[in-house]
């Protein structure tokens, strides 16, 4: 595994998701400055969420064709640079134009990005893509901080200092770009071989496993603080405690989730992870005590956030020839869509109240437990993949790809999978 091209992919993936997670902690900065209704501020959260994600399959698929690798540089500028000159807008079509530019950038960035992550990996794909996954979730968890310091500060035109680690990152991803041009190979796409096939019925059960996982995640990530405020009478900073313990445990999840699934399985993994959701979501439930709910979180927490990589690694395997479709909708549609359900959570909790919520998701987690179970193997596919293996050059320092150690087609680097 080359660490240091995983490590700037995921810098890169940092960026995104952390432009993305602005926009909503921009709204209220944004309704007092420019005195925008709260439908067209939910607008603006329509605008590059939907950017951002339905139209991410599409780059994938040309990144499965083209292999664009300038790609990376120029889809974190776009996000950046909408993001800032949305926030500096006067008028809200432009805010919403420039917000919708964000989002395809963001969009741009994830396919092609997460399928250089998966040849980067080597053969420890799983915790390879845990490290790219985790940069993104790091960001977006930072965005409404972040956000709010320099909104409060300087108000929206705060913003603009984002450009700066925006620009930074984007000279690093160029410099990886470049490298990868440069190489003989870099820049061709990854087959499988001939006698490897896509096997789409194996994908579409996991992205229904993935949608349900995405259910549960949204409506604990809305509903948490509401439980914790509603069953037990606490205030909204103390249901928000609740919800900081649920989402500071993601990244140990998702990093835990990719070291385990090189070593058991990803299926296994998987499993193993919405098994242990069901049952720590149904203690979670039962708990009489505030305590004894809030110690729980971290456990279900672990649970939920183990598969957050690994579905990535496995819907890569399942579709060996379209990498970056697999990526695109396994890190952005799937997501989404899991997503769109929580208004449907929501008048769920205002006609039957929040705890039905709870018992609505639980019945969600059985689900996409039984389509865990339903997978295939995906054993060898890794394997028949052949990797293009990212090293630096002795010489010239460039980052360069070789099919695998020994390519002839390369011969000043030596690959490394450390």
């Amino acid at each position: 595994m080359n660490r240091r091209v995983i490590a700037t992919l995921s810098a890169g993936h940092f960026l995104t998701d952390l432009c993305q997670g602005t926009v909503p902690a921009l709204l209220p900065f944004l309704v007092a400055e420019r005195h925008f209704s709260y439908t067209a501020a939910a607008g603006l959260v329509f605008a590059i969420s939907a950017a951002s994600s339905v139209v991410q399959p599409l780059f994938g698929q040309v990144a499965d064709r083209l292999a664009l690798s300038w790609l990376l540089p120029a889809s974190v500028l776009l996000a950046g640079a909408g993001l800032a000159l949305g926030a500096q807008a006067s008028t809200f079509a432009l805010v919403l134009a420039a917000f919708a530019l964000s989002g395809l950038g963001v969009a741009a960035f994830h396919p092609e990005a997460a399928r250089r992550a998966h040849l980067a990996s080597g053969d420890r794909r799983a915790t390879g893509m845990s490290l790219f996954t985790v940069g993104g979730g790091v960001g977006f968890a930072l965005a409404p901080t972040l956000t709010t310091a320099l909104a409060v500060g300087w108000g929206t035109k705060g913003v603009l200092a984002l450009l700066v680690p925006t620009l930074l990152v984007a000279v690093l991803l160029g410099r990886l770009a470049v490298g990868i041009a440069a190489s003989p190979v870099g820049n061709q796409p990854g087959r499988a071989t001939k006698a490897e096939r896509d096997d789409w019925r194996a994908f579409a059960t996991l992205s229904g496993a993935t949608i349900c996982r995405s259910i549960v995640f949204f409506g604990l990530n809305t509903f948490l603080a509401l439980y914790f405020m509603s069953r037990w009478g606490q205030t909204a900073a103390e249901g928000n405690r609740a919800l900081a313990v649920f989402l500071g445990t993601s990244v140990a999840g998702t990093l835990l989730g990719g070291w385990l699934a090189d070593r058991f399985g990803r299926r296994a993994v998987l499993r193993a992870g919405f098994v242990g959701a069901v049952a720590f979501l149904t203690l979670f439930l039962r708990a009489s005590d505030r305590t004894w709910a809030l110690a729980l979180l971290v456990p279900l927490a672990l649970c939920i956030f183990l598969p957050s990589s690994v579905q990535v690694v496995l819907g890569q395997e399942y579709l060996p020839n379209r990498v970056g479709v697999a990526s695109g909708v396994t890190l952005g549609l799937a997501v989404s869509v899991g997503g769109m359900a929580t208004p449907v959570l929501g008048r769920l909790a205002d006609r039957q109240g929040v705890g039905m919520v709870f018992v609505a998701l639980l019945g969600v987690q059985l689900l996409a437990l039984g389509l865990a179970f339903a997978l295939p193997s995906a054993a060898g596919r890794g394997r028949l993949l052949r990797p293009l293996a990212l090293s630096r050059s002795r010489e010239t320092g460039r980052v360069v790809m070789a099919r695998d150690a020994g390519d002839p087609s390369c011969p000043e680097t030596k690959p490394r999978w450390t």
